[in-house]
């Protein structure tokens, strides 16, 4: 873009004004960061940021933020010690229900083993049930089966 001198100087009118730096490409039909550009090269005086200064309401509100996130994650660690005692006795009823720990699909859960065990076309077909690490698919002992590194020859 070539920058004429009565660019220059409607810019620099515009800028005095207190126009942002988007009005004034909107306004002289450039972009933006030309604006900016020319700005700092012409040395025109800075403004004041746009963001507004923190008010007494704002800075009272952040001093009390960290009593309200205590209280918060004070509720998060009851929920997750509920949640954490139901998987439990899930986990014991499972085992009270089928001594073989076999559970049936329905009962598949992200914490289960998903190993088949059986012939899927008989009645006590179902999965491994044990207990498996967090983002995995299979228990430890299926894991090491279903996962075989390549040997190089």
């Amino acid at each position: 873009m070539f920058w004429t001198d009565e660019k220059v100087e409607e810019l620099c009118k515009l800028w005095d004004k207190g126009l942002t730096a988007n009005e004034i490409a909107k306004k002289l039909g450039v972009t933006k960061n030309a604006i900016v550009g020319k700005v700092h090269r012409l040395c025109l005086k800075a403004r004041p940021s746009p963001i507004k200064p923190k008010t007494e309401e704002a800075e009272e509100l952040q001093k009390s933020l960290p009593y309200e996130l205590e209280e918060e994650q004070s509720k998060i660690e009851e929920t997750i010690e509920q949640e954490t005692t139901e998987v439990v006795v899930e986990e014991v009823v499972k085992t009270e229900k089928n001594p073989d720990g076999i559970i049936k699909l329905v009962e598949l859960d992200s914490h289960t083993c998903r190993w088949p065990v059986g012939d899927p076309r008989d009645d006590d077909f179902g999965f491994c049930g044990k207990k498996v690490r967090a983002g995995q698919t299979y228990c430890d002992e299926h894991s090491a089966m279903a996962y075989v590194k390549a040997v190089r020859r």
